[in-house]
């Protein structure tokens, strides 16, 4: 099984004169694995990852056992105060907003901020770490999850 990230269409993009023929070009073949992340963030950067992997999805049940497990005991970890304090804004998508994890952000006793449409201030995981790993993991090939996951815990990290 490989693991990698195929070329996108605008870095195949290339300068030629209106009159040249057209470059040939391979097909490409798609990965065959794929791993997602999950990333929670703080003012000091990601505190938190989780990866999914073996073709599942992210769905209310399965973001809210998150919050109430691994992100409550994250913070915790590194908060030392009271978890009333907590703030937390999210996108929209409807895992996010769904009622189960809504009653979980309430129950948890955490302040919910709406996240504004379109805002990039607010988005730090799609503007300062996406491109960024995406161009780590260029050309680089792994043969199965645990290695993409190793790789990119050691690079955030």
């Amino acid at each position: 099984m490989n693991y990698f990230t195929p070329d996108s269409k605008r870095s195949l993009m290339q300068w030629r004169h209106p009159g040249s023929p057209e470059p040939k070009k391979a097909k490409t073949t798609f990965s065959v694995g794929k791993v997602m992340t999950t990333n929670f963030w703080d003012s000091k950067g990601v505190f938190q990852l989780d990866f999914l992997t073996k073709l599942r999805t992210i769905n209310g049940e399965y973001y809210s056992a998150l919050l109430e497990g691994p992100i409550k005991t994250a913070i915790s970890n590194k908060r030392k105060r009271a978890q009333t304090s907590v703030s937390y804004i999210e996108d929209n998508t409807h895992p996010h907003v769904a009622t189960r994890t809504m009653d979980t952000i309430q129950k948890l006793k955490w302040n919910f901020l709406p996240h504004p449409p379109y805002s990039p201030d607010l988005a730090p995981s799609d503007c300062h770490l996406f491109g960024p790993l995406k161009k780590h993991l260029d050309r680089k090939m792994f043969c199965d999850n645990e290695e993409v996951i190793q790789d990119v815990q050691e690079w955030l990290y």
